[in-house]
């Protein structure tokens, strides 16, 4: 039983290690407020790509298309312009497989100023 377990564990330990990956994307600014009235959030991005190998990738905005491929040699830095009405994921796959190494969230949020609630009692003194 001991042994059982001592197996799994490892299996576990194996499956974590895989997950980890060896890629990072980052997004800046990756939150864009709008106020209530405005439809869209229409904003300059700077995204930030860093990998620790020398293979061709490819960025990707969901629900846009293919943006740009590069080399991640060094890293890559890009400036890309969107607008959105709601949350956008930035993807960057591998070219050669397709599959995707890293992910970001551009996340847009409502303004709502707080309305203060004025009160005109009577004050008696």
């Amino acid at each position: 039983m001991k042994r059982l377990y001592l197996i799994l564990f490892s299996i576990f330990l194996l499956g974590t290690n895989q997950g980890v990956l060896a890629a990072e994307l980052r997004i800046t600014p990756s939150l864009c407020a709008v106020a209530e009235d405005e439809e869209l959030c229409s904003i300059s991005v700077t995204v930030d790509f860093q990998a620790k190998d020398d293979n061709e990738y490819c960025l990707i905005v969901s629900g846009r298309g293919l943006v740009s491929c590069f080399s991640a040699k060094n890293g890559r830095s890009l400036q890309v312009y969107v607008s959105a009405q709601e949350d956008l994921s930035f993807e960057v796959t591998n070219s050669a497989s397709g599959l995707q190494v890293a992910q970001a969230t551009l996340k847009v949020a409502k303004f709502r100023p707080k309305r203060h609630q004025r009160r005109y009692g009577w004050g008696f003194l």
